[in-house]
């Protein structure tokens, strides 16, 4: 699911007041919608992701029901990451 171009634009103004979330499809290419997402692990793993600063960090073992709101991300990889159900809340 990828957020509309007006909700994008209401987003990066209201700076991650969690007003619009998207599940996230891992992928190796593709950034997130918007950068400085705040992630949400529904059934935890591992999670590869790239931080906005240019980073890739893998966090292991991540348990469920875990909110990642002190890192921001780009990009959640597939390859490396095996936790599922990942929201972006932005």
């Amino acid at each position: 699911m990828a957020l509309r171009t007006d909700r994008k634009k209401l987003a990066k103004v209201l700076k991650n007041d969690g007003l619009f979330a998207e599940a996230i499809t891992h992928s190796d290419s593709t950034d997130l919608d918007l950068k400085e997402a705040r992630i949400y692990v529904g059934t935890g793993g591992h999670i590869k992701l790239d931080l906005v600063g240019g980073n890739t960090i893998t966090l292991k073992n991540v348990p469920s029901g875990t909110f990642i709101d002190y890192l921001r991300v780009a990009r959640i990889w597939s390859r490396g990451t095996t936790a599922s159900d990942i929201i972006a809340i932005y």
